[in-house]
């Protein structure tokens, strides 16, 4: 025994194999804990070699899985309660709530895609003869909606200045709708980006948050109670969202605005009209389009923390209430001209989104193609006139030097 432990106790263990020790005199309980060393990183670089991480797991998959469930145990919830628009508004709110919380969602463009696809074609399903009949009051009603417009950007910018902001900032933080133009062009001025993210953001949380209840309070049972479309034949649904598809991609490849929502919408409509395809996409492939456009909508606010959120708050509320009094009062003078329904004028005019209102005349039964052709006049009409006429105001507000100065620029991160 003595033999052995004198020969152990001249091998060394420690970065490599067995071999002869350089220090003779080394003792058994050096050896031993040498030896336990060893084995200790042997075993970790086992567990590495057989648990490899892909760096996608923690940075991709694991948030966008978070943020799926999260979306659908709200809508679940919204929907037991008997709320309006449950799927979208519910998922939207417990995805922001997870988000203060510390818990990371995420949502990958192409799951966006397909949302978009599927909207635009449950738009286009919903396209009638009738509706092609309709459309004769709408150049009157699009009318009032600009109009409606540079009311709510003068307003909500008038009580932002009076709140303290630089005029850059309360400029694009009053403007209503295309949020992604929005943020573009005030990343190219001297705007306060932060402020101008948190103020577009909380308005369109509230407006999906609270515009189903508001519209259910003040006209109850109003619309045109259009019909739920029966989903049609899986061959006609395959062959109508294939073609979509290409349509959308297309468009977006044009760089064409709102290019994935109304090349299916235009694909669809055109099926529906000429008889090809009758019905509409089942409710297994609209739930998930309506929770993954929530959890978008809640993801926004990864940009900034919930003491950000909360110091911003007062103002982007009372701008919401302001933007959506003067969108009410424009609607409702809308709805005693043109001879339409409240609720209809109300969600066609209130500063969301193309795909969130959308999603919303769905869910309140109220005509998605009038509601859908109102939104993409407006996003249109920013589109083309937003650049030009942000560029000659601040042209008036700022010296073209302080507008244009990379000093300026510096800082100006959206994220």
């Amino acid at each position: 025994m003595r033999r052995f432990s004198q020969r152990r106790a001249n091998v060394c263990l420690f970065p490599q194999r067995y071999r002869r020790c350089q220090h003779p005199a080394a003792g058994a309980a050096d050896v031993a804990s040498a030896a336990l060393r060893h084995r200790g990183r042997r075993r970790s670089r086992l567990r590495r070699i057989r648990r490899p991480r892909h760096p996608c797991t923690e940075q991709f998959l694991i948030p966008v899985l978070q943020g799926l469930l999260i979306g659908a145990a709200g809508g679940v919830l919204c929907w037991l309660a008997g709320l309006p628009a449950p799927w979208l508004a519910g998922s939207m709110i417990a995805g922001v709530i997870a988000i203060f919380a510390g818990v990371k969602v995420g949502m990958p463009d192409w799951l966006k895609a397909v949302a978009f696809i599927f909207l635009g074609i449950q738009t286009g399903t919903a396209v009638t003869w009738d509706t092609v009949d309709r459309a004769a009051n709408w150049p009157l009603s699009i009318l009032f909606l600009g109009a409606t417009v540079v009311a709510v950007t003068w307003a909500c910018y008038r009580f932002y200045v009076h709140r303290g902001w630089d005029q850059p900032t309360a400029l694009f933080a009053s403007l209503p709708g295309a949020l992604a133009l929005v943020l573009l062009l005030a990343a190219n001025s001297s705007a306060d980006m932060r402020r101008v993210t948190i103020a577009q953001c909380i308005r369109l949380f509230f407006l999906v948050a609270a515009l189903p209840a508001v519209i259910n309070l003040i006209s109850p049972g109003e619309g045109f109670h259009l019909q739920q479309p029966v989903a049609g034949d899986l061959a006609g649904i395959a062959t109508l969202v294939a073609i979509a598809t290409v349509a959308g991609l297309a468009l977006e490849k044009l760089r064409f605005p709102a290019g994935l929502i109304l090349g299916p919408t235009l694909v669809a409509a055109g099926f529906e009209l000429s008889g090809i395809v009758d019905g509409a996409l089942p409710a297994g492939l609209l739930i998930p389009a309506n929770v993954i456009l929530g959890v978008m909508i809640a993801a926004r606010f990864t940009a900034f923390s919930f003491g950000e959120f909360l110091a911003a708050l007062r103002e982007g509320f009372s701008g919401f209430l302001i933007a959506l009094g003067i969108a009410a009062v424009g609607a409702a003078i809308t709805a005693w001209v043109a001879d339409l329904p409240l609720a209809l004028t109300l969600l066609a005019f209130s500063p969301g989104g193309l795909d969130a209102m959308t999603i919303m005349a769905f869910a309140l039964n109220l005509d998605p193609a009038y509601v859908g052709a109102h939104q993409v006049a407006r996003y249109l009409g920013m589109a083309l006139l937003m650049p030009v006429v942000t560029t000659l105001l601040l042209r008036r507000i700022v010296p073209r030097a302080n507008v244009t100065s990379p000093a300026l620029r510096s800082g100006l991160d959206p994220d």
